[in-house]
């Protein structure tokens, strides 16, 4: 709790529970409540900032429903590992998503090679099966600790794919704007959860329990015409999808 100060004041409109919240919250974001730290109990904060119990709970709860602590029983509450967060209304990369968030993104080219176009790469691409697609294969990282597999197949369109150049910058969007000049305008996505292959527990540094987030993406450019369909397979530990909903 070293340099973190609580204060609520109860005859302010907001709520005391909502005060706490958002004091907590802000503590955790500037890193002063570090993650695997401990909070201190719902008797210590109530004593402290003289509060019931009740009100000290609602505010844990709050925290918890936002994936920022965890509550374990008999043990207490615990700060969460920041996760990467993809909020599902925009076509973002990787690498965007992860500075807009705070996170230093990184890049391991793992394979690139042309493979044949099996039925369900090719649907989503739109060419022949057995036509000749290239086939990316990275492991991204954020913050140098890794958190999801991308496995690439390119539209045929993309002739002589700089791979060298793919490896320097890191993002493949930025190529396709940079090299081709194509801008990718939307996307269509499915997401699913599964447990993780051998190879993704050993690339992830993940347990054979830990769930992955499975997403399939096709993206396109400004005129229709399917550009990429990526399979990836992210730790389920370190990112979460919001969806932007909104009533017709």
């Amino acid at each position: 709790m070293t340099n973190l100060t609580l204060a609520v004041d109860k005859s302010h409109a907001t709520p005391a529970y909502l005060q706490l919240k958002e004091q907590l919250t802000g503590a955790i974001e500037k890193g002063l409540l570090a993650p695997g730290q401990a909070l201190p109990s719902e008797r210590e904060l109530a004593a402290l900032l003289k509060l019931s119990r009740m009100t000290v709970r609602h505010a844990l709860l709050e925290l918890a429903s936002d994936n920022l602590v965890e509550q374990r029983q008999g043990s207490g509450t615990y700060v969460l590992p920041r996760r990467l967060l993809q909020t599902v209304d925009r076509v973002l990369g990787f690498t965007d998503e992860a500075r807009d968030l705070g996170f230093i993104p990184g890049n391991h080219l793992l394979e690139a090679e042309l493979i044949a176009a099996d039925q369900q790469i090719a649907g989503n691409l739109g060419v022949d099966k057995g036509d000749e697609v290239m086939c990316i294969t990275r492991l991204r990282t954020a913050n140098d600790e890794p958190l999801v597999i991308q496995v690439a197949f390119l539209s045929p369109r993309l002739e002589a794919f700089p791979v060298e150049r793919l490896r320097r910058e890191g993002s493949l969007y930025k190529v396709f704007a940079t090299h081709y000049g194509i801008e990718l305008q939307r996307a269509h996505q499915t997401i699913s959860a599964r447990l993780p292959t051998r190879q993704e527990q050993q690339l992830l540094t993940i347990s054979r329990d830990t769930p992955i987030l499975a997403l399939e993406r096709t993206t396109f450019d400004a005129h229709g015409q399917p550009i990429e369909y990526v399979r990836s397979a992210y730790r389920s530990d370190k990112y979460q999808i919001a969806l932007d909903l909104r009533k017709l």
